[in-house]
């Protein structure tokens, strides 16, 4: 059974974080592996918190890999809201990256191999694909087009294409392609304060208090789509990715350790509705008219 760790963040971030990885056994950190960390920066303005991953997750995150990986890299790539560079820059996560003394890395500048998935060639750096260990970064999100947006969905910011949403009419079969051919070592998923509604950009907040942690990325996403109130086994890409091979989706085919993730359930607003639309108003003006 894959092992996935929920954990509260009441207890500090930095503690909730070393709890997880503690849960799963550890990191597996041999000494001196370059470590690739992608966390969602999809945006550079982040309202109430919700939009982009806590930097108080990826700072925990990278003071336990440093321990023992001889190097660590930050990567992104750019999308059509701006160059990755820049959404890293405008949103203040450049300025902690050096205070860490972390690099960043423009996945769109690396060297790539080419894989055609459904009928699309994604041109896929190399970085991630050959990386000695790689963790994962997401956060919990309602998303528009695939229902919601976790760790399979954070892979989705490595092919080297500025306009992703070309793709999107093909994304129920990327995204399994993407979770099969890059090798989770860690995923921390970021549900501190989570997102509900018209996402992954103008949504609503949800404040759920909580980190979920694994290694297999659909027992994860499994266990993160129940605590948002969605049935995993109705959305399509991360039945696809089971059909694949790739994890189990049935609750008890998972075991999940730490605290009862039910404690963090809760019905999220789905995109789209009448409601949901309304009340991304409030987002719209604060991501796109800096209000």
């Amino acid at each position: 059974m894959e092992r996935v760790a929920v954990v509260g963040v009441e207890v500090g971030v930095d503690e909730a974080i070393l709890k997880g990885v503690e849960l799963l056994g550890g990191l597996g950190l041999a000494g001196g592996e370059h470590v690739v960390i992608k966390p969602n920066v999809c945006n550079a303005k982040n309202p109430y918190g919700m939009v982009i991953t806590d930097f108080r997750l990826i700072e925990a995150v990278v003071d336990l890999v440093k321990e023992k990986a001889g190097r660590v890299t930050v990567v992104e790539s750019d999308n059509v809201s701006d160059t990755a560079e820049n959404r890293v820059v405008k949103s203040g996560l450049m300025a902690r990256l050096e205070d860490w003394g972390v690099e960043f890395f423009n996945l769109s500048k690396d060297e790539h191999e080419v894989h055609e998935v459904a009928g699309r060639k994604l041109r896929l750096p190399k970085t991630v694909l050959n990386a000695e260990y790689f963790v994962n970064l997401p956060k919990i999100k309602t998303e528009g087009h695939v229902a919601v947006t976790l760790s399979i969905k954070n892979l989705f910011g490595i092919p080297q294409r500025a306009r992703k949403n070309k793709l999107h009419s093909r994304l129920g079969e990327i995204l399994p392609y993407l979770a099969k051919v890059v090798r989770n070592d860690l995923i921390v998923v970021d549900g501190i304060v989570a997102m509900e509604g018209n996402g992954p950009i103008i949504g609503t907040p949800r404040e759920l208090g909580v980190i979920v942690a694994g290694v297999n990325p659909l027992a994860v996403d499994a266990v993160c789509t129940r605590m948002m109130g969605i049935d995993p086994w109705g959305v399509g890409y991360l039945v696809r990715a089971h059909e694949m091979g790739l994890g189990e989706l049935d609750q008890d085919a998972i075991e999940v350790v730490g605290d009862d993730w039910r404690s963090f359930a809760c019905e999220f607003e789905r995109p789209y509705s009448l409601r949901a639309t309304l009340r991304s108003l409030r987002s719209i003006r604060k991501v796109y008219l800096g209000d």
